[in-house]
């Protein structure tokens, strides 16, 4: 974060200057209105520091100015002066003037830089940070400005129970001291952590020392910290690494979920939420393998929405595909976890059963043919052919074969007069 300083006085500059930058912000100086105007369409500042006269203008035309921009217009404006008359004060305020402090109110100016800073970091940092510290007064220090900056800090004092902590909540970041009392220091925790068999394994790591050795610096980042931080600690510096890690962490977690959402599209039918053709056509055959392998029953269920084109001719697509979101549903609720239900074409639907036979299969498949003919979506009368097939461990070719056989016996219901399940006798 920055600040801007409108000051006609290079010695009250330097002295301004150091005030702004010992509350956390940086800081640029100009000397006159005019000046400032051009820059901040130039350059982006987060709080500006204006003298009540200037060569050009005087401060609450400068705030007119200020706030007659759009670009401008948000920009905190705080004035600083020797005039403490009210009249005047109460004109810079209606001018746009955010905050007024007196010349000689350094330590003010300072405090309320600290506390602009603070505002920003809660409104810019979010994220849960495990801190392992045995030292009280450090880690109440810590903790404090860390909250105050918007994190949640679950603080432990022993690396044990941090440990504890990590494989029970999901963390944006460990902070540890390398000095930790007790069995697991924080050498130790490093160690802990980065051989997890889980993903928490991968969990961002700062940690800090009073040591200030390079050798010991490789050794640990070399054993997977991402950073380190030597004692004393200096607070814009520590808020400055624990951001950058916890952005970085939430950018590669956005990342892996849309890899993950991307990988669901390719699996999955849009319209429905059942698993797609592609999907059931590159899983079935491994599934039959494993059957065949061990000698599980397999079977499958082909169900055949009767009289689909009709339905969508008299009552329009958006009434069509309410029809198969229903009927879709009415399949996801009528099989088990490790079953596979599928959307194999535009009103047909594949259900891939492992450790079932024939006649369990058919026994569900007319529960399905009988939950589907009491739908009613829309008021639409709906209704529809099943087909059953078993996996033949000893002629079947794989999932072609059990696929055509379960078709057949949809064509086979049709043929009878539809809305009803046919099951196929090798």
């Amino acid at each position: 974060m920055e600040g801007l300083i409108v000051e006609p006085s290079r010695t009250y500059q330097k002295l301004l200057s150091t005030a702004i930058e010992s509350g956390g912000l940086g800081t640029r100086q100009v000397s006159t209105g005019n000046e400032a105007l051009i820059l901040l369409k130039q350059q982006s500042f987060d709080l500006v520091f204006i003298a009540t006269h200037l060569q050009d203008m005087d401060g609450p035309m400068f705030s007119s100015q200020l706030r007659a921009d759009s670009r401008t217009r948000q920009i905190p404006l705080v004035m600083i002066t020797a005039n403490d008359n009210k009249e005047f004060q109460d004109e810079a305020f209606s001018a746009g003037v955010t905050e007024i402090f007196s010349k000689h109110e350094l330590d003010k100016i300072t405090s309320y830089t600290v506390q602009f800073s603070r505002k920003r970091c809660n409104k810019a940092m979010s994220g849960r940070i495990l801190y392992l510290e045995d030292s009280t007064s450090m880690a109440s220090a810590v903790t404090t400005l860390l909250t105050e900056c918007g994190y949640t800090v679950d603080h432990f004092s022993s690396g044990e129970k941090g440990l504890l902590a990590l494989q029970d909540n999901d963390y944006d970041l460990v902070l540890a001291d390398t000095l930790l009392k007790g069995k697991l220091n924080g050498h130790g925790i490093v160690k802990a952590i980065r051989n997890l068999e889980n993903d928490k394994k991968d969990v961002p790591l700062l940690v800090f020392s009073v040591l200030d050795d390079v050798t010991r610096k490789v050794e640990l980042l070399r054993s997977g910290v991402n950073d380190y931080v030597s004692k004393p600690l200096i607070q814009e510096e520590l808020l400055a690494r624990i951001n950058t890690l916890i952005s970085h962490k939430k950018l590669l977690n956005k990342a892996i979920t849309q890899q993950n959402r991307m990988h669901e599209l390719a699996m999955k039918d849009p319209l429905t939420g059942l698993y797609n053709r592609h999907f059931l056509l590159e899983t079935a055959p491994s599934k039959l393998r494993e059957a065949a392998r061990h000698s599980i029953p397999c079977s499958l269920i082909v169900a055949d929405i009767d009289r689909f084109k009709t339905i969508n001719d008299n009552f329009g697509l958006a009434s069509g595909d309410k029809v198969l979101k229903e009927v879709a549903a009415t399949l996801t609720g009528s099989i088990r976890r490790e079953d596979i239900a599928s959307r194999y074409g535009e009103e047909e639907f594949a259900l891939l059963l492992p450790h079932c036979d024939l006649a369990g299969a058919a026994m569900i498949a007319e529960k399905i043919r009988q939950s589907i003919e009491h739908l009613q979506p829309s008021g639409i009368h709906v209704t529809a052919s099943l087909g059953v097939a078993e996996l033949q461990f000893k002629t079947s070719d794989g999932f072609s074969d059990l696929l055509k056989a379960a078709t057949e016996a949809v064509d086979r219901a049709k043929s009878n007069g539809c809305n009803q399940v046919s099951v196929h006798h090798p």
